[in-house]
């Protein structure tokens, strides 16, 4: 029986990097988490690994999809795909997310996308 490619995920500590997540996994959990900035995920997933309490956690896919399904949904891709820019709600809910998010200013600046 060949082995699951997926169960060869781990976290290098010396390259910093997923070993084994290669492109077509990659872009599988993009697919499923698609509100979620997965990349930047993978990141803080990595610092997070190389911290003291992450030390002894091998960052494999089971890791990585707990992670991703407890992150916070990303508010620029939850705006791109949930805003409609002719819809006349759209000044509503955009004031309503800013109120939302007011005195969270760090929790939206970790989940944005940089340009």
């Amino acid at each position: 029986m060949a082995k699951d490619k997926r169960a060869s995920v781990f976290f290098d500590r010396i390259k910093m990097q997923f070993i084994g997540l290669d492109e077509a996994l990659l872009e599988q959990v993009k697919e499923t988490y698609k509100n979620i900035d997965v990349e930047n995920e993978l990141k803080k997933m990595g610092l997070w690994l190389l911290s003291p309490k992450g030390k002894l956690r091998k960052g494999n896919i089971g890791f990585i999809m707990n992670w991703l399904n407890n992150a916070i949904p990303s508010i620029r891709k939850l705006e791109d795909d949930h805003l409609e820019t002719d819809s006349p709600l759209t000044p509503f809910l955009r004031e309503y997310r800013k109120e939302l998010w007011k005195d969270r200013e760090h929790i939206l600046a970790m989940n944005r996308r940089k340009s």
